[in-house]
């Protein structure tokens, strides 16, 4: 009878375990994570949980397999990142594998520009590293577009970032039958509904509606970088800044109410006060307004052709020193009445620069000057003297050398006042009030300025110290009054 077949014993072999990483390899690892500013925890060659998680975070950041591990490719990409910041410690410069507060803010703020970086955590990826590729390809003044990004970039970017942070803006073109076109097939794009579901234009779109978006998000202050029809990161970003700012949902996208609000970015008018200009506006018409307004004694500000607040309240200004309907705004008929007052106040220009070419000169002997000459009359007190030759001289004939009579001259045309000085203008001084002498000095308004809260004129005054020359006061002084020769 044949024996019973035994059956063999089964030999395991237990499950091989990968070789500890050497504890001078691990300190190694932290220093390096820790200069890249990630946080493994206390430098003391453990693997420990923080050390653990930081090393994935590194790994992430490369595109290495994220295994929490520091094989021979992790640990030459810490070596190699290390070099780097050691090369730049002393200039913010960021890359790929770098873990900081500012990389963060550079993130959100190339997210607001409409780039994707993928999460913003702060860990500079290869997302980041496109995104930061794609915004530096964007700038004309940037040559050279790498992924990393140095503290002129930052600078670009935090600049291009604050700049979507306005009141959007229009501009005044003349109207054409194509524009209206464009307009018309911009609506119709704005109001289709794509395969997905939504509607309107949305990134990835093409063509000339989208290149008459790009134009009116850039004449609206919210630049897009390009205008050439392909609705890019760009595009999306600044039209989410541009609903952010017009009070519509940021989707990104161009429906028709976004569309509505943005086609008025656009002032399609031959006209340059119809409609009336008004804050928000930038256009060549304003800013010839702003130089109207500015010749005319107010202060808009820098002549710089946008409608801002300044603008508006010196507009404001003139309405109420002429009596209209205070709105801020400049329409059709208020223009008119600003150029008929600048041409009729021209001769203030001339009055001033006939002042300025006497600058510094000085009274020979007492009281010899050239003004009271001009007049025919011999060395006498000359400050209305000199007021009448510059006058004289700018074709508003006065020869008063008397500053009582001057004063009532003033009073007399009605245009004496305490409070509302216009360069050119004549400023007469009583330096005690109330002392029955009226007048005792006279001089000319050359700039109307504010400064530390108070209304100031500088002046040219003859007879200033024995010479002509340019003094200040500020406006609301009982001892100055204004006024001009009609």
């Amino acid at each position: 009878m044949p024996l019973p077949i035994q059956p063999r014993p089964v030999v395991t072999t237990p499950p091989s375990t990968p070789a500890a990483t050497p504890a001078a390899t691990i300190r190694e690892a932290e220093k390096l994570l820790k200069l890249a500013g990630f946080s493994p925890g206390t430098v003391d060659g453990k693997e420990s949980p923080a050390f653990k998680k930081s090393v994935e975070g590194f790994q992430g950041a490369w595109g290495l397999p994220v295994t929490g591990a520091v094989d021979a490719r992790t640990l030459e990409k810490m070596r190699s990142t290390g070099k780097r910041i050691r090369a730049r410690q002393n200039d913010f410069f960021a890359s790929i594998g770098q873990k900081s507060g500012a990389i963060k803010t550079v993130e959100q703020r190339l997210q607001k520009l409409g780039y994707d970086v993928g999460k913003a955590d702060g860990v500079f990826s290869r997302q980041t590293a496109d995104a930061v590729k794609k915004f530096k390809a964007d700038q004309p003044d940037i040559k050279k577009a790498t992924g990393a990004i140095g503290s002129r970039g930052a600078a670009i970017l935090k600049k291009e970032v604050q700049a979507l942070s306005h009141r959007p803006e229009r501009r005044r073109l003349a109207p054409t039958k194509s524009q209206t076109r464009l307009d018309t097939a911009t609506a119709k794009a704005a109001s289709k509904r794509n395969p997905d579901g939504s509607v309107g234009l949305a990134e990835g779109a093409r063509g000339n509606a989208v290149k008459n978006v790009q134009r009116h998000l850039r004449a609206a202050g919210f630049n897009p970088t390009h205008t050439n029809g392909v609705f890019d990161e760009r595009t999306g970003g600044a039209l989410k800044a541009f609903q952010k700012q017009s009070g519509l949902p940021s989707s990104g996208q161009v429906d028709t109410k976004t569309w509505a609000a943005l086609k008025k970015s656009f002032i399609l008018s031959k006209k340059p006060a119809s409609p009336a200009q008004a804050i928000g506006e930038r256009s060549g018409a304003v800013k010839a307004s702003e130089a109207l307004l500015k010749k005319l004694g107010f202060n808009p500000g820098k002549v710089d052709g946008l409608f801002d607040s300044r603008t508006q309240r010196a507009v404001k200004a003139f309405e109420k020193r002429h009596h209209l309907t205070r709105d801020g705004q400049i329409g059709a008929n208020q223009l008119e009445k600003m150029k008929k007052l600048e041409a009729g106040a021209g001769y203030r220009n001339k009055v001033l620069d006939t002042a300025r070419r006497w600058l510094g000169f000085r009274e020979g002997g007492v009281n010899q000057n050239p003004f009271s000459k001009y007049f025919g009359r011999g060395p006498e007190a000359w400050c209305a003297d000199f007021v009448s030759y510059c006058y004289t001289k700018a074709g508003k004939k006065l020869n008063d050398p008397w500053t009582p009579s001057l004063l009532q001259t003033l009073k007399n045309n009605g245009t004496w006042n305490r409070n509302n000085p216009k360069p050119g203008d004549i400023i007469m001084f009583d330096w005690s009030p109330g002392s029955g002498r009226l007048a005792e000095h006279t001089g000319l308004v050359e700039k109307v300025y504010r400064s530390g809260g108070k209304t100031w004129v500088q002046t040219i005054e003859g007879n200033s110290g024995d010479m002509v020359r340019r003094n200040r006061y500020a406006v609301g002084d009982p001892r100055i009054s204004f006024g001009t020769i009609r």
